[in-house]
């Protein structure tokens, strides 16, 4: 028989009362003990957890409801911080009185948008308000947002519909003050144009740091070319300065991404057109061109097909003559101009303003005479060519 099933261990005991003969081992209470407490430990331990766990959470969603409580009210702040700081700064504007004067559907025909749409510097809608603009015009909601993304542009619209203020604006906010070069160049046909241009804008763009330069023929070339060494950021002139300082290195048109054309009907005609070709090539191949004009000849349409990319066509012209004004010609021979024209002033309102628009050429001599009867200043003209009589 097997004598460990028989006989129990020396330190187990003899009976079942565990009394008997054998000995119990020393460390046998002990370590029994001993695992007692470590489980008693371990199971009294377990609610405790999950209370500190229970307390972490709900003070973990304290402070995460806190801190949402914060940004929210940090937010709220923001908004109104900016709010406030918007009505001070167009408080702070020397915007002057309002045009009183009636307006026709070529500049209220409008769809409703605002100058702050189109998210321009503050700094220019502060020169744009300050200017008396006070919402865009139909071509300028046609123009500023195509002009902004980068794309060329084709637009037609009526003479005094705001064209000037369609290209200047877009053009001030896309130039960056930092860079010192030449990145806009606006071409008009004469000087007096460049000079209402450049004034434009600099008027729009009076809280920027922007330069304005304008550069004609007939002015001093020794002066333009010393203005050059100095920052210019925008550049309005006439084809053939502007060319012809461009050949002699002065004018560096590498940086420059932009080419305005203003009255492009007239900057197409074989008077400027070898001047502006010759032009383009000095300006980098990424340029964006803008073409603005009341008419368009057909030379435009092989222009387009040439300089343009995929142009952005706008043509907000049902009509030439603007609406509320009356044009008319009278064919008469020369010796007839004098008494015609005396005769038409005499019968037209004096209210009424009448403005007798001549093209003289450059042998011309003009003089100004008042008619003592009607009050009213005559502009005379002789010219030296017969067939120009």
């Amino acid at each position: 028989m097997n004598s460990r099933s028989r006989y129990p261990p020396p330190w187990m005991g003899g009976g079942r009362g565990g009394g008997g003969g054998g000995s119990m081992h020393p460390n046998a209470n002990t370590s029994f003990q001993h695992r007692n407490q470590q489980q008693y430990m371990q199971r009294s331990s377990v609610p405790h957890q999950q209370q500190f766990q229970n307390q972490q959470t709900q003070q973990w969603m304290r402070r995460n409801q806190l801190s949402s409580d914060s940004a929210i009210d940090e937010v709220e702040k923001t908004v109104q911080s900016e709010n406030g700081s918007s009505q001070d700064w167009k408080a702070r504007l020397k915007i002057p009185p309002l045009d009183a004067r009636y307006r026709t559907e070529d500049v209220t025909a409008t769809k409703g948008n605002d100058f702050e749409d189109y998210f321009l510097k503050r700094e220019l809608l502060m020169g744009i308000y300050e200017k008396g603009f006070e919402r865009p015009s139909p071509i300028q909601e046609e123009s500023i947002p195509i002009v902004l993304t980068g794309s060329d542009i084709l637009a037609r619209a009526k003479n005094g519909t705001g064209k000037t203020a369609a290209f200047c604006i877009p053009a001030l906010e896309k130039i960056d003050q930092d860079n010192n070069v030449i990145q806009v160049i606006i071409l008009v046909p004469t000087r007096e144009l460049a000079l209402q241009t450049s004034q434009v804008c600099k008027e729009l763009g009076k809280h920027l740091k922007i330069q304005v330069m304008v550069s004609t023929g007939g002015t001093s070339l020794k002066d333009d070319i010393m203005r050059l060494y100095q920052p210019v950021h925008l550049l309005v002139g006439t084809p053939g300065r502007i060319l012809d300082l461009a050949r002699k290195g002065v004018c560096v048109l590498k940086d420059c991404s932009m080419l305005v054309m203003d009255e492009a009907d007239k900057m197409l005609s074989p008077e400027f057109l070898p001047s502006i070709e010759q032009l383009i090539r000095f300006l980098p191949a990424s340029r964006q061109i803008l073409m603005f004009s009341a008419t368009f000849p057909v030379t435009v349409k092989a222009f387009k097909d040439r300089y343009l990319q995929k142009p952005y066509v706008i043509n907000l012209m049902d009509e030439l003559t603007l609406k509320g004004i009356t044009q008319f010609y009278a064919f008469v021979e020369e010796r007839q101009k004098l008494h015609c024209l005396n005769t038409l002033f005499s019968k037209v309102a004096s209210n009424k303003p009448v403005y007798n628009f001549l093209q003289l050429c450059k042998s011309c001599r003009t003089s100004c005479q008042e008619d003592h009867g009607t009050g009213l200043f005559m502009l005379l003209y002789t010219c030296e060519d017969a067939s120009r009589s």
